[in-house]
């Protein structure tokens, strides 16, 4: 899932992604940002890569050491090796940033891994092939690394360090300047360790497999948690849900669920008739599935790129609230609650409970960014509408 604009915002959007705004301004962003790569305190080598789809162009491009930006072509065969080393080694911890001049990419990241490199593939079109995570057969699973996401265009330079997918031992924060100064914590040190840790006692507690979104490597030691989306089998997380599904329902057959837009968009006013919740305006959602509301991308929560923003809107917040488990406690979303009052149920989304209670930044949902009028922005995102220079480090 990549970056293409906001989610509590609802700009039209293919994917569930996450931001919490959009910067207002008159002029347009600049062609280009200063990079700066640097790694803050890690021992040992650490290599970067830059990959993104070209704003002009929609094709595929990766950033080298030297600056230069390169354009896979079409390989004649699926999973074919990058032909070109797009590695970017950075300096010793603690030295300064590798300096490179950063064009206006979406659905872009940069990766960083420690003591190694990655490997990616091209298929025909070409289409990068990203490293795997959860699939043991991928020559990535065992390194150790993680990725920071963005899209730069002429609206703004848009970036964080998102955990929808993973948390992994390499903390990674960001710095950007433009025409403020915007700055995401990395992952506090042992967060990794203690994360895992609730998830294995979360595990004990209801039965639901938490402790298998732990993966170690060779030695035995954390590699990454993943989330549940992400866990390989046959459904284990189908079921998780379906309880607090059941109980939202039957309260909002007789009681208004009332989400409000913000930013004057208007409140809307929701009741369940049969197996359907709709709103005034006639936006309707079913019955979500435990994956539907993990993944806020399918069944009732897909992202529709012809629905209306003030569908949209909703979708983000019903979301969130699912993920956070505040329907029962909180007929007025999202402004009735507030992050204390958070994954209270013991029918929820344990991995962002664990997660945002060893690290207070960061998307642990793709709707994270939802929040309560006046309160934190707990998504983890810099973004700004004059970047002037983006850093992204790693290490603590």
């Amino acid at each position: 899932m990549f970056l293409s604009g906001t989610a509590a915002a609802a700009t039209a959007l293919t994917y569930p992604v996450w931001g919490s705004s959009l910067s207002s301004k008159a002029s347009a962003a600049p062609a280009t940002c200063e990079l700066a790569l640097e790694n803050k305190s890690l021992p040992g080598s650490v290599n970067a890569y830059v990959t993104g789809h070209d704003q002009a162009t929609n094709s595929w491009v990766l950033l080298r050491a030297d600056g230069s930006v390169y354009r896979p072509e079409s390989p004649g065969a699926p999973q074919t090796p990058l032909p070109v080393d797009c590695a970017i080694p950075l300096n010793a911890a603690g030295a300064a940033p590798v300096l490179l001049t950063l064009p206006q990419m979406f659905g872009a990241r940069v990766y960083f891994v420690r003591d190694d490199k990655l490997d990616f593939l091209l298929n025909p079109g070409p289409s990068l092939v990203e490293p795997a995570f959860a699939t043991e057969s991928d020559p990535n699973y065992g390194r150790t690394w993680s990725f920071a996401e963005f899209t730069f265009n002429s609206d703004q330079l848009y970036s964080n360090i998102s955990y929808v997918d993973l948390v992994t031992a390499l903390p990674i924060g960001i710095k950007l300047e433009g025409d403020a100064t915007h700055t995401v914590a990395p992952l506090p040190e042992g967060a990794l360790e203690k994360i895992a840790d609730g998830l294995t006692a979360q595990a004990a507690v209801d039965g639901h497999p938490w402790d298998k979104l732990v993966l170690r490597g060779e030695d035995g030691k954390v590699l990454r948690v993943i989330s549940p989306q992400n866990l390989s089998g046959e459904k284990p997380f189908e079921n998780v849900f379906n309880s607090y599904v059941d109980k939202v329902w039957e309260k909002y057959r007789s009681e208004d669920l009332k989400i409000d837009l913000q930013g004057g968009r208007g409140v809307f006013t929701g009741r369940v008739s049969g197996d359907t919740l709709t709103f005034n305006g006639g936006h309707t959602f079913a019955k979500p599935t435990s994956m539907d509301i993990f993944t806020c991308n399918s069944g009732p929560f897909a992202n529709n790129p012809n629905d209306s923003d003030d569908k949209k809107g909703l979708l983000a917040r019903l979301g969130a609230a699912f993920n956070r488990s505040t329907l029962l406690t909180h007929p007025d979303q999202p402004n009735g609650a507030t992050a204390a009052d958070y994954y209270k149920d013991p029918v929820t989304n344990h991995f962002a409970r664990v997660l945002h209670a060893n690290t207070p930044i960061g998307y642990a949902f793709p709707y994270d960014d939802v929040q309560p009028t006046g309160q934190p922005d707990v998504s983890g995102a810099a973004h700004d509408g004059n970047p002037r220079r983006w850093t992204v480090a790693v290490g603590s």
